[in-house]
Order: structure tokens, then C-alpha cells, then sequence
């Protein structure tokens, strides 16, 4: 069953929507899911980035609290405590006059009795009865010399134990306020998480993520990126600081994605309306737009059942313009030609000339027609191009009152129809044209070679998806010779001995009225040695070759 060709009004409207409708809606799909990857960057950067913020902010109070200390053991070395309380009140208040709160300083002897505080508050893991064999001072000792960190009862503590020849002197222990710390991230947007490494918590700017036992959720502590917390989405990062705490930053995206696919959804059915409206838009217009078209298929098939009388006016736009001015001047052209016809039966030979020229102006003229009314239903953007085309086409055959004109001149006629088959076929369709330049000025008739090359499409093509054709032009002793030949389906030799046999017909009786008009042209006007032959094989291609008598 063959498939149904569509008007050229509703392939105008198909186009407006493929073409327009389609590529607005893709760039807009396109500029959704950058924008939403754009954000999703943005958002993990951020977390990122304020995550690392944060540590660094502590890790460099933390370092300034170790220099506090390591400066207070060197006051401290080799004097009395007492004596020197106000060069350790000095030296802290160097180390913590930037912050909110000073902490506490606190220098206890081995026996954990307070040789020196900072501040009145007393400390249970510090003064409890099991506090030297546990925690930081436990942690103190096994690491002589070094300052250590720890979070104990709630408290961030730095503890350095001090010894001399191997015995433990005293301890230097510095409590950590918890207001300097919260500072860092109370200005921060997402929400920060302050815990020891195993996760309990010592500060935060947000509960709702602690769980009942004072740790942060579970989730949090274990993944990294997109995690679910009851149903609610979050994007979460931590990182170590050098003291051994560990910050946790989560940013709630749950708003964010539901005011997204809200937008998604809005876009979706904003893009509805518009396809709605658009495609019912594009039916008034593709009416609108293709109603000249009509005038002149109406036009042409008018001339085709033989009225001559009747005539284009446009003037919607220039190319159609054109081509009705250049329909009526051929139309008018040719029925001058007819009336110049009928004067000149006094010649029997230059009147059947003639009268074969009448005949095949219009057989060519509908067969172009015929192309381009197809290559618009393809691709109506090359409108233009076969407007142009035509154009040129009807110019040359009906300007033109002379019987020959040169081969350059007919070759620049065949590039105006070559034009229209390169726009129809695209890639499966090629052509060489190999024209000897010394006979480029030699005298031809007039519309000699469109002929075969429309006769090589016509019959070419077949069932072959692909078809080449090849041109060629050349003296032979002193005649002229024209040689058409392409790779198409060929023709069956009963095929051809019918055809070669109406070539010598005295009347045209078959369907091949370019071949038959080109035939019997050449032996009016040049005699019966000249002509036009056939050769064809099926399968293999077939090949027209023309033979005319040299003469400028």
C-alpha cells in the first residue's frame, strides 16, 4: 500500500512545529537541567566549603590555645607558681583576649592538687577520685610533652603533662569555652555539628538531627552526600580537625527540590498551552500562507487540459510574484509562439520544428512543477532556492525566441535544473558533467540536454535508493556528440527495440515525449543522419547519446 502524500499545507504546518516549537521546548529542558546541576554544585560547594571553614577556624583557635600552653610551662619552669600568677594571668589574656570567653587555665600538681586557676569553676573529671587514671589526665601522661585534646563531660580540654628527670612535676590544663567555638558556627547558614570522633555531641547551632542520647543521627555519621533522614532529604559533609573533633555540615535540601519540581511541573504545562495554541495557530496560517501555491497548481493544471487563457496574479510576496509574472509571460510567449507557428506552414519541415517545441515547453514546465511541488512537501526552507530555480528556468525558455543557442548557454539552463534535483534527492542523487571546453560556443538546439537528464530520472531510479548520472560533451571528426548515461535500473531489450522504433515514428504515440521531441527536432533541422540513439541494459544503466552537426 502506498504511503499517503501530505498537501503542502499541512507539511508548512508540521514544519512550524518541528522547527520551531520543538527547538524552543529542547533549549528549555536543556536550560532546566543546567540550571538544576548549576544548583546542585553550588549547594555541595557551599556545604563543602563552610564544612572546611569551620575547621580551619578552629583548628587555628585550637593552635593558639597549644601556644598559650607551651608559653605558660616556659613562665612556669623553675619558679613558684605563686609568685608568678600575674605573668600567667598576662600570658592567657594574650592568647584569649580576641574571643568571647577566656576559658580556664588551670596548673595542677601531680597529686591533682590546684597550684593555679584562671577561673573558680571546678571540674569533676579533673578533681574526681579515679580522674588521674582515666581520661585527659590519663591521656596527659601517655603522651609526655605533647599537648593533648579531648572532650570530657562536655568539656574540650587541652592537657600537657609537665616532668623532670622522669617525674611527673605538674599538669597544665586548659579548658576550652564553648562560646568560642559556638561563635564560629552560629553564623553559619547550614546546619554545623560539633562531636568527638565517636560521635558524641559537644556543640551545635541545630537539634533537630541529635538523637536522645546526645549523638548525632546516625545517617550523618556514617554517609557522606545525599542522604534520608524519615523522609526528608539532606546533603551532609564532615570533615577531622587536628584536635580530634569532628564537624558535621547539612544542608536541608528537601525545600529546594519541592519548589523545583514545582517550577518543573509549571514549565510542563506552560509548554502544553503553548503546543495547543501553536498548533492550532499554525493550521490558520499554513492556509494562509499556501493559498498561492494552490492559485498556481490550479494554474498549471488549467494549461494542462489545454486552456492557455488563463492567468496568476500574486502579490504576497516577491518570489511568488515572480512566478506569476514569469507563468503569464510564458503562457503568453508560448501562444505567440503558436500563432508564429501557424504563419510559417508555408515550410513544412521549420512548421512541424515548431510545432514540437509548443508541445514540449509545457511537457518540461509540468514536470518542474511537479518536482517542486514534492521537494516543498520535504523541506519547505529550500522554497526559496526552487522559486529561484524555476525562475531562471521559465526566463531561458521563454525569452529566448531563438531556435539554437550555444552549449554554454544550455549548460547554464541544466544547472537551474540540477538545482531543484540536488534539493529533492540530496544524497541519492550524483551527477559529473564533462563538457569539452572547445565546443562550449557551438550551436545547439535550444532545450537539448534538460531532456535527458529529466529522462535519466525518470526511468533511472527504479527501486535503486542511490542514482549517478554522468554528462558528457565532445567532438567526433565534425560532429558534436552528447552522451547522457547513468547506473540506474536499465530497461528490458524488448523495451528498448519498442522505444527505438517509435523514435522513427512520424507521430509521437508514446509517453517518452522528451526523447521523441529531441529525436525529431534534430532530423528537421539537421537531416536524417543526426539523431538521438539508445543503449540499455537491464540491471545495468542506460545510455542516451546525441549527435548533431558542428557549427558557431
Amino acid at each position: 500500500m502506498n504511503k499517503e502524500t501530505k498537501s503542502f499545507q499541512e507539511n508548512i504546518r508540521r514544519s512550524f512545529i518541528v522547527h520551531s516549537l520543538v527547538p524552543v521546548i529542547g533549549i528549555s529542558i536543556v536550560a532546566m537541567l543546567l540550571f538544576v546541576i548549576t544548583w546542585t554544585i553550588t549547594f555541595r560547594l557551599s556545604t563543602r566549603n563552610d564544612c572546611k571553614d569551620v575547621v580551619r577556624t578552629i583548628d587555628s583557635q585550637m593552635s593558639s590555645y597549644y601556644s598559650m600552653i607551651d608559653e605558660v610551662e616556659k613562665t612556669v619552669d623553675g619558679n613558684n607558681i605563686y609568685a608568678i600568677k600575674s605573668k600567667i594571668y598576662s600570658t592567657v589574656y594574650k592568647y584569649t583576649g580576641n574571643y568571647a570567653s577566656n576559658g580556664n587555665l588551670i596548673i595542677m600538681s601531680a597529686s591533682l592538687k590546684t597550684l593555679f586557676t584562671s577561673d573558680t569553676v571546678e571540674y569533676d573529671f579533673l578533681t574526681g577520685r579515679e580522674s588521674a587514671n582515666w581520661g585527659l589526665l590519663k591521656y596527659a601522661r601517655k603522651n609526655s610533652g605533647l599537648s593533648t585534646c579531648m572532650l570530657q563531660d562536655g568539656q574540650v580540654s587541652i592537657a600537657k603533662a609537665i616532668y623532670k628527670d622522669n617525674s611527673l612535676q605538674y599538669y597544665i590544663i586548659y579548658v576550652v569555652p564553648k562560646d568560642t567555638i559556638q561563635s564560629v558556627i552560629n553564623v553559619k547558614e547550614k546546619m554545623i555539628y560539633i562531636t568527638d570522633s565517636v560521635g558524641w555531641i559537644y556543640t551545635s547551632n541545630n537539634g533537630s538531627l541529635i538523637n536522645s542520647f546526645g549523638e548525632v543521627n546516625a545517617n550523618i555519621e556514617r554517609n557522606q552526600g545525599l542522604i534520608s533522614i524519615d523522609g526528608h532529604k539532606y546533603y551532609s559533609q564532615y570533615d577531622s580537625c587536628q584536635c580530634g573533633l569532628k564537624v558535621y555540615c547539612v544542608t536541608d535540601i528537601d525545600k529546594s527540590l519541592t519548589i523545583i519540581e514545582i517550577l518543573a511541573l509549571i514549565i510542563a504545562l506552560i509548554y502544553v498551552a503553548i503546543v495547543i495554541i501553536s498548533y492550532q495557530s499554525a493550521g490558520k496560517s499554513s492556509v494562509e500562507y499556501t493559498k498561492d501555491v494552490k492559485k498556481i497548481e490550479n494554474a498549471f493544471e488549467s494549461v494542462q487540459q489545454g486552456d492557455l487563457d488563463v492567468t496568476l496574479a500574486i502579490d504576497s510576496s516577491r518570489e511568488f510574484e515572480t512566478i506569476g509574472n514569469d507563468f503569464n509571460e510564458m503562457l503568453l510567449g508560448l501562444k505567440t509562439q503558436i500563432a508564429q507557428n501557424q504563419e510559417l506552414a508555408k515550410t513544412a519541415a521549420f512548421s512541424q520544428v515548431k510545432q514540437l517545441e509548443s508541445q514540449f515547453n509545457p511537457h518540461f514546465l509540468f514536470n518542474t512543477l511537479d518536482n517542486i511541488r514534492f521537494m516543498a512537501k520535504i523541506d519547505s526552507a529550500a522554497a526559496d532556492k526552487m522559486i529561484v530555480s524555476l525562475s531562471g528556468l521559465l526566463r531561458y525558455s521563454i525569452r529566448d525566441a531563438r531556435d539554437e543557442v550555444t552549449v554554454d548557454e544550455d549548460l547554464k539552463n541544466l544547472q537551474y535544473y540540477l538545482n531543484i534535483l540536488q534539493i529533492r534527492f540530496n544524497k541519492r542523487f550524483a551527477y559529473t558533467i564533462d563538457v569539452s571546453r572547445d565546443i562550449r560556443d557551438c550551436l545547439i538546439p535550444k532545450l537539448i540536454l534538460q531532456p535527458l537528464l529529466e529522462n535519466a530520472i525518470k526511468y533511472g531510479f527504479g527501486t535503486k535508493e542511490k542514482l549517478s548520472v554522468a554528462i558528457e560533451g565532445y567532438q567526433h571528426k565534425e560532429d558534436i556528440v552528447f552522451v547522457c548515461k547513468d547506473d540506474g535500473v536499465g530497461m528490458e531489450e524488448q523495451l528498448l527495440a519498442e522505444l527505438k522504433n517509435q523514435l522513427e515514428a512520424e507521430e509521437n504515440i508514446s509517453t517518452h515525449l522528451g526523447l521523441y521531441n529531441i529525436h525529431r527536432r534534430i532530423r528537421l533541422m539537421y537531416g536524417g543522419g543526426y539523431g538521438l540513439d539508445i543503449f540499455s541494459e537491464k540491471g545495468e544503466g542506460t545510455e542516451v547519446r546525441i549527435i548533431i552537426p558542428k557549427h558557431k
